[in-house]
């Protein structure tokens, strides 16, 4: 099975799916979390936060930006813990809309 992919508003042609080993309806899963993923620009940031257990990737976070102090929500794609002797340091990757 073939899908074909359209990103956007419709107008930008994507790489199609093509995975003859999946069933059609994990085809179709699969081609609806590609376009979701594909379907608007983001903005990755890194942020360096205080350690907070339960972070999770994927999980939606609310953050402010410093130079706009206006909040917005990301998406947490990368989580690093760091610990030391003094200290217990988290950095978080974020994806923000456009």
């Amino acid at each position: 099975m073939i899908i074909e992919v359209y990103r956007g508003d419709g107008l930008r042609e994507g790489t199609p799916i093509v995975e003859p080993l999946l069933s059609d309806e994990a085809l179709i899963h699969r081609g609806v979390a590609e376009m979701d993923a594909h379907a608007h620009p983001f903005n990755r940031v890194e942020m360096e936060v205080v350690f907070r257990p339960g972070i999770r990737l994927g999980q939606i976070v609310e953050a402010t930006d410093p130079s706009t102090a206006a909040p917005y929500r990301a998406k947490v794609t990368g989580i690093q813990i760091t610990v030391s002797e003094a200290a217990i340091d988290m950095r978080l990757d974020l994806e923000q809309p456009r």
